[in-house]
Order: structure tokens, then sequence, then C-alpha cells
């Protein structure tokens, strides 16, 4: 049972030994926020080869801890690197099917603390446009590289929307969690379309 309200004990394996931290989970206003600061670089090699970097991630993930860990008695140092490992864990949702159900689909994830499941309707073609005009927005740069910005908020408002039930949550479904489960729905939506789509 995921419980967004819980506190967490992270622990970390480093060469100075365990590290356990503890922190809460993260609001939905701080995923967004860290979200907007992961600028994303993606450069062209050419010959259809792009890298994808995300520079100064580690900072925004040290900001992000500092605000969420918990007040304790001689807390254990943990350097950005460290920070990103801590909230990569928090950040966990991993997709482990996608079933149709009804006239939408039933999405399966495995997240810190345990499996859940989302079933959404199925997104209309205008809410998919919508969802992926606000998601990301990319900015051309000099020397064959783009930046992209990611929106959280976008695929909270259509998960919001399509949502009709969760399984496996004591409370409300966070956003990093919602965006995936967004992100599954359309992906098996399109997927439907490719299989069906006359190759004549």
């Amino acid at each position: 049972m995921f419980d967004a309200k819980q506190s967490i004990t992270v622990n970390l394996r480093t060469p100075e030994g365990l590290k356990s931290v503890r922190v809460r989970f993260p609001s939905d206003e701080e995923w967004i926020e860290r979200q907007k600061k992961r600028k994303v670089i993606v450069k062209q090699l050419g010959r259809g080869i792009s890298e994808t970097t995300v520079p100064d991630s580690a900072e925004a993930d040290a900001a992000l801890l500092a605000k969420i860990r918990e007040q304790e008695e001689n807390p254990p140092e943990v350097d950005a690197f460290e920070a990103s490992r801590i909230i990569e864990q928090l950040s966990q949702a991993d997709v482990d099917d996608v079933v149709p159900v009804g006239d939408g689909f039933r999405v399966t994830m495995r997240v810190l603390g345990g499996t859940v499941s989302h079933v959404l309707r199925m997104p209309s073609a205008k809410d998919v446009f919508e969802y992926r005009r606000g998601f990301a927005r990319v900015l051309d740069l000099p020397y064959n590289r783009q930046e992209l910005i990611i929106n959280l908020a976008p695929a909270a408002a259509l998960y919001k929307k399509l949502a009709e039930s969760t399984e496996g949550y004591a409370g409300e479904v966070p956003v990093i969690h919602q965006v995936v489960a967004v992100k599954a729905a359309i992906d098996a939506l399109e997927g439907i379309f490719e299989d069906t789509s006359d190759p004549n």
C-alpha cells in the first residue's frame, strides 16, 4: 500500500557505509518544480544518433532533498549525487502491464513500497494533442542541440480527467505516478492504432 503521507527511510550504500535518510514524500508542487529545473539537452551527433544529458540535475535533487528531509539527531551527510539517488528511489514508477478494460486501460506499476494500478478512460485525440503541446517545450540551441523543458502539470490535468479508479493507494495519487500512468495509456492507445492500421 502506497501512502504519500508516511515518512520514508531510504538506505544508501556508500564507501563510508550505510546511510539511512528519513524523508517525507515530495508534494505534487515540489515534483513539478524539480522537473522544470531539470533541463534535458539533446545533441544531434549525425547519422541519426543523438545524445541526451540532464546537466545540473544533481543540484535540483539536492535542493529538493533539503526540503523533504526530516529532522534527526546527527543526520548523515549527503552530497548532491547521493541526493539524486534518493530522489530517483522516491520517483520510482515502473510500468509492469497495460491491459484494455472496457473503453480504457488498466495500468499496473511498481512503486516504492509495492504494486499499484490505475484504470483510465481512453483519451481522445484532442486530449493527447493538448497534453503533448503542454508537456514538453523544445528550444533549438546552437551546435545541433535542443533543450527540453518538461512540465508535469498537463499530465496531471489529463490524469484527473481520465482516472476512473486506483488500487494500492492509502490516499491521493502523487503526480509522479499520474504522469507515468497517462504516458502508458497513450502509448497503449497508439499501439492499438498501429496494430489495426492497414499496411496497404
